[in-house]
């Protein structure tokens, strides 16, 4: 059983050990080693999503330290945080862009490599089945209905820690995104264009779930992001992102309009409205 603004965690003791994350991060920081070649442009956007990894495995200890999970699964996490864009590499480097809407689901990429070379083939069938579950839907619009307990748990728990980082990626390139907006292009998949389109301001304004193929500018797609607040599961990522200044870092990005106004009062009334209730 568990609860997530004050996680009260039953899970049975799983098997996995400290060497074995140890090997999957050896494996990892070498494999994505291998994309990095003579271009400026490609080694950058590997290492956006290397550097966005080892984030991720730090945020995820703090907030598995936050909800009380044991040492068995903080490394579980962690390992699931570890992999889950390990498809980024490869469909970068085929399609130079990391927008699936287009390419491919990189999750399922990541599936594909990981099965290839049976890195998880070391762990219990169960724990098996977590990470790669976790992994699959991680990127996916909505979590399908009927996950098991300790499933259930780490795939939200993932999708959580992504987004948090995920604000920090696009807050921290905004000032080369408004100065160099084709270099960037590849990365997002979306023109920097100054337009918000009114189906996504209101749909955010309803608190509903936007689809990648409704996007049409990087406007479009700043104001989706922000919407996550709303599918943030645990209260200690919201006060994360709180703490952090992320909404406020984002909706800097966006023109100043009384739509962008509303669509910042709505989030942040969201935001500590969630905070207090849980």
């Amino acid at each position: 059983m568990y609860f997530y603004g004050r996680l009260t965690v039953l899970l049975k003791k799983e098997i996995m050990t400290k060497q074995q994350l140890e090997q999957f991060k050896k494996w990892f920081y070498g494999y994505v080693a291998t994309f990095y070649g003579n271009d400026e442009l490609t080694n950058d956007n590997i290492k956006l999503k290397e550097d966005h990894t080892r984030r991720m495995c730090v945020d995820i200890q703090q907030i598995a330290d936050e909800l009380g999970l044991n040492n068995n699964q903080k490394m579980l996490a962690e390992t699931i945080a570890l992999f889950h864009d390990v498809g980024r590499f490869e469909q970068f480097m085929k399609y130079h862009s990391y927008n699936d809407v287009g390419t491919e689901n990189h999750s399922l990429i990541g599936l594909k490599v990981l099965a290839e070379k049976r890195i998880l083939d070391c762990l219990s069938k169960e724990e098996k089945e977590i990470v790669e579950t976790a992994i699959r839907f991680h990127g996916d619009k909505n979590l399908p209905a009927g996950l098991s307990g300790e499933i259930e748990l780490f795939s939200k728990l993932i999708r959580d820690i992504d987004k948090l980082d995920i604000y920090y990626v696009m807050a921290s390139r905004f000032d080369d995104l408004r100065n160099n907006p084709e270099k960037y292009f590849p990365t997002f998949g979306y023109q920097a264009k100054n337009k918000c389109s009114k189906n996504i301001i209101d749909a955010v304004l309803k608190n509903q779930t936007i689809d990648y193929g409704e996007l049409k500018s990087l406007n479009d797609m700043v104001i989706a992001m922000l919407g996550w607040v709303t599918d943030i599961n645990f209260a200690a990522v919201l006060k994360e992102i709180k703490k952090r200044k992320l909404l406020e870092q984002m909706i800097a990005f966006l023109p100043d309009t009384e739509d962008i106004r509303k669509v910042a009062e709505h989030l942040h009334k969201q935001l500590n409205g969630r905070i207090l209730k849980n």
